[in-house]
């Protein structure tokens, strides 16, 4: 979870109120042992969980205009790396995506290019730095994509490059 805000809510010096919830002994137990962990007031780190929820649900999903953009900024590097064709399938291709919806990314690679599981490690790092959304990218060869998946993903996808 980043500490970072891009847009802060409320500020350290803002009028501050209680917000409590009634969880479980043992959950609440393991996060008070989290906030020790990491030399943090079990107060501030949830106000920064709460903080980065309410700034990721606010956010809403890109537009597949926009990623479309910023994946096609990263068209040489991927390239570079072996990508001949990237798709965009799923909710965001179909304009149906909500806040925290992944990004559904398929792929052909260059013709002769043997793409390791280490080369599709960095691939999607790639991919999640320039979109600046870790953990919410999926990425398939278009060929290895199960039938019904393909199928629907034929109606639906979006031809990055």
């Amino acid at each position: 979870m980043s500490v970072q805000n891009t847009s802060k809510l409320v500020s350290d010096s803002a009028e501050t109120a209680f917000l409590s919830a009634r969880v479980p002994v043992p959950l609440k137990n393991r996060f008070k042992a989290l906030a020790a962990e990491r030399g943090a007031k079990v107060q501030d780190l949830l106000k920064q969980i709460v903080q980065n929820y309410v700034d990721d649900q606010s956010a809403g999903p890109l537009a597949a205009t926009d990623v479309i953009a910023r994946l096609r900024g990263v068209r040489a590097d991927l390239e570079g790396q072996g990508i001949g064709h990237l798709y965009l399938f799923g909710s965001l291709a179909r304009g149906e995506a909500e806040a925290g919806s992944d990004i559904d990314l398929s792929y052909e690679p260059k013709e002769g290019a043997q793409l390791s599981l280490f080369d599709l490690s960095r691939l999607k790092d790639v991919l999640e730095t320039a979109l600046d959304m870790p953990g919410r990218v999926d990425l398939a060869p278009r060929a290895r994509l199960a039938p019904h998946v393909a199928e629907a993903a034929a109606n639906d996808e979006l031809r990055i490059f």
